[in-house]
């Protein structure tokens, strides 16, 4: 995986322009620590073998939510899709296809330091049926891009890793050490001192929360910050 590290905006299109070049779709993933590119089931323990409990976990939520829930039968993954937008930990990981989105999440993150943002080139990855197959009986790690029927997901081009237990290793694997996905991968690493100054300049070009959050807690957030409240 490449390494690189930008101090500006106009670095930033730069390298995204260089990247977006090699694949016919790059998404893009913006976070606050280095690497460990794992579903929120398996970072705490990748070696542990959630499925049976994420089986559990998805079908309590169906049951559960059921009166909140507009089609309760849908197929497993758009459930999970749901349930992972409502903050319940699964085998997804979600990124975007909009580079600028992955950028204000990557500098906005409340942790300081260093922050990264993460190309992944997609194209043979990307399962055009994927909601129509168990997502828990998945043979290798998938790429998918949900329906856009929720604002947030739409606002925020969303896409999503789709990943497996692998018995062989015994473990989640991070992406960044999946040696088919790591050499797909590159790696952008943005100072703790010029994420405020990239801030600004996308808040000048129109990205902020009231963006990337398309609702009232977003446009909240948005009005803290340029007020600096």
């Amino acid at each position: 995986m490449q390494s690189h590290r930008i101090s500006n905006l106009r670095e930033f299109i730069d390298w995204t322009e260089s990247v977006q070049m090699k694949s016919k779709v790059t998404i893009f993933r913006g976070q606050a620590i280095r690497g460990n590119l794992l579903p929120s089931i398996a970072r705490k323990t990748p070696t542990y073998d959630s499925t049976q409990l994420e089986r559990t976990m998805l079908d309590q939520f169906k049951l559960k939510g059921a009166s909140m829930l507009t089609n309760v039968e849908q197929s497993s993954l758009g459930l999970m899709v749901i349930a992972q937008h409502y903050g319940l930990k699964t085998r997804l990981l979600d990124w975007t296809s909009n580079p600028l989105a992955a950028l204000y999440f990557a500098c906005s993150d409340p942790l300081p330091g260093d922050t990264f943002v993460y190309a992944f080139g997609v194209d043979d990855f990307i399962t055009q049926d994927a909601f129509s197959k168990d997502p828990f009986a998945a043979a290798k790690t998938r790429v998918f891009q949900p329906p856009y029927n929720n604002p947030r997901i739409t606002a925020q081009h969303g896409w999503f890793t789709l990943h497996r237990y692998a018995d062989k290793n015994k473990k989640f694997v991070a992406l960044e050490k999946n040696t088919e996905a790591k050499k797909l991968l590159t790696e952008l690493q943005i100072s703790e001192g010029d994420r405020l100054p990239i801030l600004q300049s996308l808040a000048n070009h129109g990205i902020g929360s009231h963006t990337v959050f398309p609702d009232l807690a977003g446009l909240s957030q948005h009005l803290n910050a340029i007020h600096a409240v």
